[in-house]
C-alpha cells in the first residue's frame, strides 16, 4: 500500500481468532498513533469512524466472500465505534485488523450520528437482543461463571450490571481471553476475569458459582452431557444455570425445546423453559 502509515493496531487478533469475525466486532482495539495526538483525530460530535488499515493476511470460506472483499484485498476498511482516547492511543470497538497492522487513515463516519439513519441488524443479532433482555436481568449472584464467553461482551455486561459480583468468563483460545482482558480495561471493568478453559474440564471447585450462564454455545459442543455434568458440579446447590439456545440454527443436530429439557433433566437439573421468538431460554436448578 502506497499510503503513509499513521499508527499501529494493538490487540490480540491473529488468524485463528479472526475466524470469529462476527464476534470480533464486539472487541476493543487500540490504535497507537506514531506522532499525532489522538485528540486531533477524533471529535466530540462523532461516535463512529472509518479506519483504513492493512488487509487481513488470510482468506475466509466462500460463503463469507463479503468479508474477503471488505477486509482481505488491497486494504481493510472498518467502521468502528469510539470508546475513549488516551494520549496517542485511540480505543475503537469493531476494528477488523490484526495485531501490529498499520493504520493509514481515520475519518468520522457521520451516518451513525444521524438520528434518521436506519441500520437493520442481522437476524441472529436481533434474536440475541430479544433473549438477553429476558436472561441478563436474572444473571446475578456473588459469583458468576460465563461458559463460552467468546470475546466477553455479555460477560462484561453482567459484570457491569453486578458491580459487587465476581464474574469469570471462559472460552478455549488464549488470544481471545487476552482480548477479553483488553476489552475489560478499555471499559474500566474491574470485577471480571477471563481464562482459557474447556467446559469439559472446568478448573473450579465443586459448588463454587452461584450462577452459571451458557448463552448460544451448547449447540456447538460434541458432548453436551459431559459439559452439563461439569456445569452441575460447579454450580452451588441453591444456584442457577441460565442457557439460551436457538431453535432453527444448529450445527449438525437440530434440537427442539423438549430435546434441551431432556439434556438438562438427564444431567440432574430441574428445568423451566420459555420460548423467545426462535430461541429457548432455559432456567435450571440442581435437582437435590
Amino acid at each position: 500500500m502506497s499510503l503513509k502509515a499513521i499508527g499501529k493496531v494493538s490487540n490480540f487478533a491473529d488468524e485463528k481468532t479472526m475466524q470469529l469475525l462476527a464476534l470480533w466486532k464486539e472487541s476493543v482495539s487500540i490504535v497507537e498513533l506514531d506522532e499525532t495526538d489522538a485528540e486531533t483525530m477524533v471529535y466530540e460530535d462523532y461516535t463512529h469512524y472509518i479506519v483504513v488499515h492493512d488487509p487481513l493476511g488470510m482468506k475466509f470460506p466462500e460463503k463469507r466472500d463479503e468479508w474477503n472483499k471488505r477486509f482481505c484485498k488491497t486494504a481493510g476498511v472498518s467502521v468502528v465505534e469510539l470508546i475513549k482516547v488516551n494520549g496517542k492511543q485511540i480505543y475503537f470497538k469493531g476494528l477488523f485488523a490484526m495485531d501490529h497492522a498499520s493504520v493509514y487513515g481515520i475519518v468520522p463516519y457521520t451516518s451513525f450520528d444521524n438520528p434518521d439513519a436506519d441500520f437493520p441488524p442481522a437476524e441472529m443479532e436481533i434474536l440475541k437482543k430479544q433473549t438477553m433482555e429476558v436472561a441478563m436481568p436474572q444473571a446475578n449472584g456473588k459469583t458468576i461463571l460465563d461458559v463460552g464467553c467468546g470475546v466477553g461482551s455479555l460477560t462484561l455486561q453482567m459484570a457491569r450490571m453486578n458491580p459487587k459480583s465476581q464474574v469469570m468468563g471462559i472460552d478455549l483460545l488464549d488470544k481471545t481471553m487476552e482480548q477479553c482482558r483488553l476489552n475489560a480495561i478499555a471499559y474500566d471493568i474491574k470485577n471480571a476475569e477471563f481464562e482459557a478453559e474447556s467446559v469439559y474440564e472446568l478448573p473450579f471447585d465443586d459448588e463454587s458459582y452461584e450462577t452459571v450462564t451458557c448463552f448460544f454455545m451448547l449447540h456447538h459442543l460434541d458432548d453436551i452431557p459431559k459439559a452439563l455434568s461439569e456445569v452441575k458440579r460447579v454450580v452451588s446447590k441453591n444456584g442457577i444455570v441460565l442457557a439460551v439456545e436457538p431453535l432453527e440454527h444448529h450445527h449438525g443436530t437440530e434440537r427442539g425445546i423438549q430435546d434441551w429439557v431432556n439434556h438438562f433433566e438427564k444431567a440432574g437439573f430441574l428445568v423451566e423453559t420459555q420460548q423467545i421468538s426462535r430461541a429457548v431460554f432455559i432456567k435450571a436448578k440442581v435437582n437435590c
